[in-house]
């Protein structure tokens, strides 16, 4: 067997291929021996008996076919060859215990990275307030949070450039598991001039000053389908926009009636307008977690996954 050692990374992977067949246990006691020169020291160091440890360190020389250590009895030392390999061995071991280390502290959550995909205004709402509170309790998680539509989300969880998504994905990629999160249902918020009653049915909104969302997005064709449902006629918003917030502004200024979904309710913006809840009929959908199929989630997503269902209950 040819035997090499060298410093450059180039030869990390020949070392590497030669110490697949050294133990963790062999690779400590060569390191421990070189250092302490001593077969006593070393096997106290060890916690083993000195036959444990010559018996290794025989074993050891036997796999990579050199010796590794010159014996008198009195004293040990490293052969040329087990100095330059000693050596090596204490700078993988150490990047080994580092690793582990790094392993531990992200099964604990002490440190990490969480990538979020979430839709605007749950991210503007109930993810913020999850986010606050994760980060109370995990304070070395590091969370980056993307907030898109919900097609963007799929995109980026099946490039896998986020962990985890939150907000609704029926009939979406067969790739992508969902986990329910709760049912949300929409509700009217309005100007307090406008006057609506505590519960109203959507035919009562049919000919008052519509503030909608975009109705490209998914509430706004669930909108759609409510009003055509009740009204027997397609109800078209006054004013449009893209954004939620938008949308809630808009209603406060403008002195009409728009339809969210519930927990957007939480938001800043509606603090100056009056909730109804919607009937006849009564729409809501299933906020979810997504994530891919067969991808385990790390212990950081399931810890924010946990945080959020604390929440809502």
């Amino acid at each position: 067997m040819i035997f090499i050692i060298c410093e450059n990374s180039s030869c990390i992977k020949l070392r590497w291929l030669l110490m697949i067949k050294l133990s963790i246990k062999q690779l400590t006691a060569i390191r421990e021996l070189a250092s302490a020169r001593s077969f006593t020291v070393a096997a106290t160091n060890l916690h083993t008996t000195q036959s444990n440890l010559s018996m290794t360190i025989r074993e050891a020389e036997e796999i990579v076919g050199l010796r590794l250590f010159d014996r008198t009895t009195k004293f040990v030392t490293p052969t040329a060859a087990g100095e330059s390999f000693s050596v090596s061995i204490g700078r993988l071991l150490d990047d080994l215990d580092l690793h582990i280390t790094n392993l531990q502290s992200l099964g604990e959550l002490s440190n990490g990275t969480l990538s979020i995909g979430v839709t605007p205004l749950l991210g503007s709402t109930l993810v913020a307030e999850a986010i606050a509170k994760f980060s109370e309790l995990y304070p070395g998680i590091v969370i980056r949070m993307e907030d898109a539509p919900t097609q963007t989300l799929v995109t980026l969880l099946m490039r896998r450039e986020i962990d985890l998504a939150i907000g609704t994905f029926e009939g979406r990629a067969v790739e992508i598991q969902m986990q329910p999160l709760f049912d949300d249902r929409l509700v009217a918020l309005s100007h307090p001039s406008v006057g609506l009653a505590e519960t109203v049915r959507w035919s009562d909104l049919s000919n008052r000053k519509i503030i909608g969302i975009d109705q490209g997005s998914s509430v706004g064709k669930m909108i759609e389908h409510a009003f055509l449902s009740a009204t027997k006629r397609v109800v078209r918003p006054t004013i449009a926009s893209h954004h939620w917030q938008t949308v809630m502004a808009l209603t406060s200024y403008a002195k009409g009636v728009c339809i969210v979904p519930s927990y957007a309710c939480i938001s800043e913006f509606t603090k100056m307008l009056v909730r109804s809840e919607l009937i006849e009929p009564k729409m809501s959908r299933t906020i979810s977690f997504a994530s891919i199929k067969g991808r385990s989630l790390s212990p950081a997503a399931e810890a924010f996954m946990n945080t959020l269902i604390c929440m809502q209950k």
